[in-house]
């Protein structure tokens, strides 16, 4: 199952920003992901494109694992985080 993902948009005072991930059946999960920033605090667009790449591949992995739940896009708001108890989730 493939999974994309779509960056909200963000400007270089912002230190996190909204990421949501789409799998094949349009469902969607959703996190916030920091944004790394050098030294004068210019954004590291180099270094955040790899953030991105390497939380695509850990989304993909906690869904493998069942720590993860896709939801449907209408039931999740923007800016509203799923909050999951370490109850929930019972490795197999």
């Amino acid at each position: 199952m493939a999974i994309t993902y779509t960056v909200a948009d963000y400007t270089s005072e912002d230190s996190s920003v909204e990421v949501t991930y789409t799998n094949d059946a349009s469902l969607v999960f959703k996190r916030l992901v920091n944004i790394p920033k050098n030294s004068e605090g210019v954004i590291d667009q180099e270094y955040f494109n790899k953030i991105l790449e390497d939380q695509l591949r850990g989304v993909e992995n906690k869904l493998t694992v069942g720590a993860i739940v896709f939801q449907d896009p209408s039931e999740v708001a923007s800016n509203e985080m799923p909050e999951y108890t370490e109850s929930e989730y019972v490795p197999e």
